[in-house]
């Protein structure tokens, strides 16, 4: 089952992309995470629910500009704008990770609209690692006690971080970056990508999948994002990319890819729901005409 924030609420799906039920429908779900049995949304005007179906109750930071949730057990991590992450412990209790304000540059972040946005968030036992529009990538190996920026050779308008052990990936405004070394230095990676306003990533077994498009969204309104899907395997010292998807009409955002193994589901702002069984090695869309999709998660 899959879980799919819209446009128009939050739509739990199966992999043959039936609606098993919806909820919120009056609603802009900005993210959406599995939080034990249940599921966590950040919806706009009402902060974070967690709930199912019929059934939500309000869990915080209601007034808040809320971009990102991310889980890890039973414990929520939420993005915000201005740039802060901020922990959930099962108690209900919302703690803000404030050291993070102490890194080198902090002060420079900031985005096109104004204040910087915390849009991606890595939870790992024993480390985190967050993405900031703009301001690059920092890490925390204490549960966010102490942070560390982590920014040579990136360029700083990040989309999306991943994580597969010590490599990092960071999807920017301008391409793909990787680390080899827990990110104190990147390269930019663009061999076999051919559009270059990289967004959406994803971590499947033994593969890094990334979203792509012609240009930011201001440049869309001709021709539409012209986006598309590259993988590119870990296992390989050289990062080599393959075009796997461009057959769909969206966008897929920063929040739209999710994995598990060699399950990939992919989401677009054309309201379509692509699934792909292979590692990302090939997708076939199996829902469409969907509200526009703004992240997924596999429940």
């Amino acid at each position: 089952m899959f879980a799919l924030a819209t446009d128009a609420g939050i739509l739990v799906v199966t992999q043959d992309g039936e609606t098993a039920e919806s909820g919120l429908e009056n609603s802009k779900v900005r993210s959406v995470a599995p939080v034990g049995d249940r599921i966590a949304v950040a919806a706009d005007g009402v902060g974070v629910l967690i709930g199912s179906g019929d059934s939500w109750e309000e869990a915080g930071l209601d007034g808040q500009t809320i971009w990102t949730l991310t889980s890890l057990g039973n414990l929520l991590f939420a993005g915000l704008e201005p740039a802060a992450i901020l922990r959930r412990e099962p108690s209900g209790t919302w703690t803000e990770l404030t050291a993070l304000s102490l890194v080198d540059g902090y002060g420079e972040w900031h985005s096109p609209w104004g204040p910087p946005d915390l849009c991606s968030i890595v939870a790992e036992p024993g480390r985190l690692i967050v993405g900031v529009e703009v301001g690059g990538v920092a890490g925390s190996l204490d549960d966010g006690l102490n942070w560390k920026a982590v920014n040579n050779g990136l360029f700083e308008d990040v989309h999306a971080v991943a994580a597969a052990g010590e490599t990092l990936f960071a999807a920017t405004g301008g391409g793909l970056h990787c680390s080899r070394d827990s990110g104190e230095n990147w390269t930019w990676e663009a061999d076999g990508i051919d559009r270059g306003y990289t967004q959406g990533l994803a971590i499947t077994e033994g593969h890094v999948l990334v979203s792509s498009a012609s240009g930011p969204p201001p440049m869309w309104e001709a021709g539409g994002p012209e986006a598309a899907i590259f993988r590119a395997s870990l296992r390989s010292e050289a990062l080599a990319f393959e075009k796997v998807s461009e057959g769909f009409e969206g966008n897929i955002g920063r929040q739209g890819f999710a994995a598990s193994g060699d399950l990939v589901v992919a989401g677009t702002s054309a309201g379509e729901f692509l699934v792909s069984t292979d590692s990302g090695k090939s997708f076939a869309t199996v829902a469409s005409a969907l509200p526009a999709i703004n992240a997924v998660a596999i429940l």
